[in-house]
């Protein structure tokens, strides 16, 4: 990415700063941008939302697929 953000995010950048993945100096530049474009703003904060409907969704499974797995249990005597 340019030094500064002089221009709109792509949908990737939005999402990479939504998910945290971009080094601090980048996340940084981005930040200043969207201080002053709203736009961006809105851009980061549909990814925002679609980023944490992600999150929660893989924490539904990840919950529902503890619960499925069978437990193991010994019988007495056995």
């Amino acid at each position: 990415m340019a030094r500064t953000v002089d221009h709109h995010l792509d949908e990737q950048s939005a999402e990479n700063y939504s998910l945290g993945t971009l080094s601090a100096r980048t996340a940084a530049q981005i930040e200043k941008h969207l201080l002053t474009c709203e736009p961006c703003r809105q851009s980061v904060a549909a990814s925002d939302t679609y980023v944490a409907s992600m999150r929660k969704a893989a924490a539904n499974l990840r919950k529902a697929e503890r619960k499925r797995k069978p437990k193991v249990t010994r019988k007495a005597g056995g």
